[in-house]
């Protein structure tokens, strides 16, 4: 029974991430679109493009992690477990990474960029990484940002006309 609450807590988690990073209550639209990689990777659940960027289709990459442990009237931090073998693994993965935790029982999302190479997992996410559309619009300005001040595209290759 406990593995089974585990599996539909995680599956609810998923979807509320969704509904948080797609949220446009403040905005004339969306500014992200999910697409759930299911099992096939191991590290990521989540690649979400940015929506309205000129002349190119900027990306993140997420994990997500749900958890149905209560938060206290007092809580700094939402707890939630990555392992640093995982963590490593979404370091790892070009682009920017980030960690969703999600607060299952509130529907609250949190997230963490994961861009320096961990020596340990990650066990908790402070409350005021919550997915507030201010934060989206943070969020959005970071990932843009990060994709501006590189080349999308090789300069060469050994495979061209």
């Amino acid at each position: 029974m406990r593995r089974e609450l585990a599996a539909v807590i995680g599956d609810r988690g998923e979807n509320i991430f969704e509904l948080a990073v797609t949220d446009y209550s403040r905005f004339a639209r969306p500014l992200f679109h999910p697409t759930f990689l299911g099992d096939k990777w191991p590290s990521v659940d989540y690649y979400v493009e940015l929506l309205g960027v000129r002349d190119c289709r900027p990306a993140m990459f997420v994990q997500v992690k749900s958890t149905g442990q209560p938060l206290s009237a007092d809580s700094r931090d939402i707890e939630i477990s990555l392992p640093k073998g995982k963590c490593v693994s979404l370091f790892m993965v070009p682009g920017p990474t980030y960690l969703a935790g999600i607060h299952e029982p509130t529907r609250r999302a949190f997230i963490l960029s994961i861009h320096r190479r961990p020596n340990q997992g990650v066990y908790r996410i402070p409350l005021r990484n919550e997915l507030t559309p201010e934060n989206l619009l943070l969020l959005y300005n970071e990932v843009a940002e990060f994709w501006k001040k590189r080349p999308l595209k090789p300069l060469t290759s050994a495979f061209s006309l």
